[in-house]
């Protein structure tokens, strides 16, 4: 064997026992549920519309193919305006939404919550800042203390962490 060869084969089988030795690409794939965080920080209406048509999406593909599924929303800052009943009385009374598209957000949180047991978690520290109350959130949606601790504790459990632009 040529000295050329024999280093072309020793890199090569260093490079397949290194792969070997790869920890798993995420600890999502090692329970076999598959987990994702959308974070929602913004204001744009069109923007959440596509956020929920994304986690439709992902929820009803796994929901079709019977893989077991953890999805959340995180939202804090702008987003909190997606989280209430209204916004009437709250800095963001006057952002002007279309109905239909207004409609549409609150229809697909509602669904995806019932439906498809997707968890809304609004930060507590946004609900503060912006003088909102608890008893304004939407029914489904659950407080948290920090929108920003829960989306890295969540990926620190495996959560695939999206955000849709």
């Amino acid at each position: 064997m040529t000295m050329k060869r024999l280093l072309s084969v020793s890199i090569l089988g260093f490079a397949l026992l290194g792969m070997l030795m790869l920890p798993p690409l995420s600890k999502a794939e090692d329970s076999g549920v598959k987990k994702a965080v959308y974070h929602v920080d913004f204001g744009n209406a069109k923007r959440m519309d596509a956020t929920l048509r994304n986690i439709y999406n992902l929820v009803n593909y796994y929901t079709t193919n019977n893989i077991e599924y953890d999805v959340r929303l995180v939202s804090n800052s702008a987003g909190v305006q997606f989280m209430i009943k209204n916004v009437k009385g709250t800095r963001f009374a006057g952002n002007k939404i279309s109905p239909k598209i207004a409609q549409s957000i609150s229809e697909r949180m509602q669904s995806l919550a019932d439906g498809y047991d997707v968890k809304f978690e609004q930060c507590s520290i946004t609900l503060q800042r912006t003088n909102i109350s608890k008893n304004r959130l939407k029914p489904f949606v659950r407080t948290t203390p920090s929108g920003q601790v829960r989306i890295v504790e969540l990926e620190g459990l495996g959560y695939a962490y999206i955000k849709v632009k």
